[in-house]
């Protein structure tokens, strides 16, 4: 997780060498960081439960960065210039790799390959879908309401969105702890399906808000309990390697998503309704197919 950690931090400074080439390779190194440090966050309990709190908890610094990070973008982007964030992002990356001495070294096995088990092979099918709708909030959400309002007030969206998980992902985790997680994904699900099919009718942005609102609870159900169950089903000594096998069906799911609805979207309805169906067969998907022995 530290290698990781310091070469995606180098690639972010080396892009103001050569953008196109080091922003790739920043890319790669922070997905096999992502997948790293879910694994490390993985091994804080071994129950369903505790891993729920355990990942609320960290969405909660995560989120805050989603919220302050875009916000610091575009103070230093308007008075410095686009290098001066790759500046920036590149230290910040850096400065980080200190406090993450203190952590576990998590050793597994030596294996290249593996087979997962059936459980786990039966849960990334729901969490593949549940990926294309969570990425809806990034390419199709701003092509599509930029349309309709002000970048500005797109903005004002994703900072309502990190702020509410900051405030309140660990209050909803401590709740979802107590739960049944296979009831509590439909739920989720159910959620998303709501607040995206509403999409098709937004025009004010009062309107946008509450959506924005409704979605996000969607997310701090689905987000922590998904992540709980994959490390919770994955094996302890191939456990880098089915967050690894998690991580790429996640980015796989997000980004066919992302270029489904951006072909669908000459139409609202259809765009957004193909979110909603796939969203409810997520949720069915989960209660069927999820199995926590």
């Amino acid at each position: 997780m530290i290698s990781f950690a310091s070469l995606s931090g180098t690639s972010l400074l080396l892009s103001l060498i050569n953008p196109f080439i080091f922003i790739m390779f920043m890319y790669f190194f922070s997905n096999a960081y992502s997948s790293s440090f879910t694994t490390t966050v993985g091994g804080t309990s071994k129950s369903v439960g505790g891993l729920i709190k355990s990942f609320s908890r960290v969405r909660i610094g995560i989120n805050a960065g989603w919220a302050i990070g875009p916000a610091i973008g575009g103070v230093l982007y308007a008075r410095f210039g686009f290098n001066s964030i790759m500046l920036i992002g590149g230290i910040a990356s850096l400065l980080s790799v200190p406090l993450m001495l203190g952590l576990e070294n998590i050793k597994g096995s030596k294996a290249t390959f593996i087979k997962p088990n059936k459980r786990f092979s039966k849960f990334i099918i729901p969490a593949f879908l549940s990926s294309m709708v969570m990425g809806q909030l990034g390419l199709p959400f701003v092509l599509y309401f930029s349309r309709i309002f002000s970048v500005s007030i797109i903005g004002v969206m994703y900072a309502i969105n990190g702020g509410l998980v900051a405030l309140f992902q660990d209050i909803v985790g401590r709740t979802l702890s107590n739960k049944s997680p296979k009831k509590s994904l439909m739920i989720g699900m159910v959620i998303y399906s709501l607040s995206y099919g509403s999409m098709i009718i937004i025009n004010k942005v009062y309107e946008l808000v509450v959506a924005v609102v409704v979605l996000t609870l969607a997310e701090m159900i689905i987000s922590p309990i998904s992540n709980s169950i994959a490390n919770f089903l994955a094996e302890e000594r191939n456990r880098g390697k089915y967050m690894g096998l998690y991580g790429l069906t996640s980015g796989i799911g997000r980004t066919f998503g992302q270029s489904l609805s951006t072909e669908l979207s000459f139409s609202s309805i259809v765009e957004w309704g193909n979110v909603s169906v796939i969203a409810v067969i997520g949720g069915i998907l989960y209660l069927l197919l999820t199995e926590i022995p």
